[in-house]
């Protein structure tokens, strides 16, 4: 039989062991965690760009017809485009893309102004500034097409443009 001294011995060395095996279960479930949570299900990095953003022009129309002495106009949209974005997630929207149009190619006289000459993308991702174009009756031609060119270029250095036409006419 175990005296009284033994059996008090025992139990604290059952008691400190136990004590030992919380201890390691409890601190080896700390770093299972935090392992999980440095290892996150997908790929890290994440796989849409961070910087590469890119971006499109549209026009809403591809010809202003106007008379002279009217005035004429059109939409030009700017898009923003990820070509390396393989999820949901367009761009990275912490970055907002900021981009400065330019017109050229007014024809004659006319007077032609963006009344945007500056876009910024996210959060919607689309952007837009009218093109407004007003002849002079007195002073500006009338007939024949006028190529006009709206060019955008962003804070990465990106440049794009888009191409449409203008008719001064009486029709």
């Amino acid at each position: 039989m175990i005296d009284m001294q033994s059996r008090r011995e025992l139990q604290k060395i059952l008691a400190v062991s136990f004590l030992i095996l919380t201890l390691a279960l409890v601190v080896g479930g700390i770093f299972v965690n935090v392992n999980a949570l440095q290892s996150p299900p997908y790929p890290f990095p994440p796989t849409f760009p961070v910087n590469n953003f890119d971006f499109t022009l549209t026009t809403s129309a591809t010809l202003i017809k106007i008379q002279p002495g009217q005035t004429g106009g059109l939409v030009v949209w700017v898009n923003l485009y990820c070509p390396n974005s393989v999820t949901t997630i367009k761009c990275d929207s912490t970055v907002l893309q900021t981009v400065t149009l330019s017109v050229s190619g007014c024809p004659g006289s006319a007077y032609c102004a963006l009344d945007r000459q500056q876009v910024q993308l996210p959060p919607l991702y689309q952007a837009g500034s009218n093109l407004i174009v007003y002849t002079f009756a007195t002073i500006t031609p009338a007939g024949g097409m006028t190529q006009m060119t709206v060019t955008g270029v962003d804070q990465f250095g990106d440049t794009h443009s888009v191409t449409f036409g203008v008719i001064i006419c009486y029709c």
